[in-house]
């Protein structure tokens, strides 16, 4: 499901913000009786009523069940053009704070069956970027010290299992690092929400000095109520919802509440 080349996404926010929050919504499973909408309507009438809030959609926004898929089909509450008219009805009042899409693993059944990108259909009614299976974005906003704006770099996907322990999903979501440098990185799939950082150091040739670079990991939760396959595997209830990334906008800084 690579939709594009390989490029930065520049994204220009107002110069007047102080600061930008940036919340990454995934693993709705529309569609799934066990989504918990109510949760959801929560968190899109606060960024309604927030100027400076923004929405990472990072996949599995739909249950996207079919008939050769772990998810059973026949236990579904609607079926996936269902699925897909209510995602564009639930987004459509904030679709402008929408800054970018990626397709999960549930969506790419569909795609892998037919050809059909679920996402992509999703993004264009909404006017989103759709970036495929990753995304690589440069959002821009604030003033500096020099009056300059700031620019953090986030790069966004999916992700995928490996193991159940807290540690196994801290692993996977820290392997994005080998990937490419950046400020944030967002991952999802795990149903588990947590963040962290560390230190990366960079070598500044030019004036022989090493610069200190904070990155931070973002694991983004889910909007599924235990039920159905986790309950069948035995997986633990995941708290649900997603954490709220704040991005300073006078000096280069990342907090992230969950």
């Amino acid at each position: 499901m690579e939709k594009a080349k390989t490029k930065l996404h520049e994204v220009n926010l107002s110069q007047e913000f102080d600061c930008v929050y940036l919340l990454p919504i995934s693993d709705l499973h529309i569609g799934d009786k066990h989504c918990n909408f109510d949760k959801l309507y929560r968190y899109l009438d606060w960024v309604k009523q927030t100027p400076n809030a923004y929405l990472l959609l990072n996949g599995d926004i739909l249950n996207a069940g079919i008939k050769m898929s772990v998810t059973n089909v026949y236990d579904e509450e609607m079926n996936p053009n269902e699925q897909i008219k209510l995602a564009v009805k639930l987004f459509e009042p904030v679709k402008d704070r929408i800054l970018a899409m990626v397709a999960g693993n549930h969506e790419r059944r569909i795609y892998r069956e037919t050809g059909v990108d679920v996402v992509e259909i999703i993004a264009n009614q909404l006017g989103v970027y759709y970036a495929g299976d990753e995304a690589f974005l440069k959002i821009r906003f604030g003033k500096n010290e020099h009056g300059k704006p700031l620019a953090y770099v986030i790069y966004m996907t999916h992700g995928w299992g490996g193991g159940r322990t807290a540690g196994s999903k801290v692993n996977n979501l820290q392997k994005l690092s080998e990937i490419v440098l950046a400020d944030i990185y967002i991952a999802s799939h795990t149903h588990f929400m947590t963040a962290h950082q560390d230190v990366y150091l960079v070598p500044d040739k030019q004036n022989n000095n090493i610069m200190k670079i904070k990155r931070t990991y973002v694991s983004s939760g889910a909007f599924l109520e235990r039920g159905g396959y986790a309950a069948q595997k035995g997986y633990p209830p995941a708290k649900l919802g997603s954490p709220r990334i704040r991005l300073d906008g006078k000096k280069k800084d990342v907090h992230v509440s969950i």
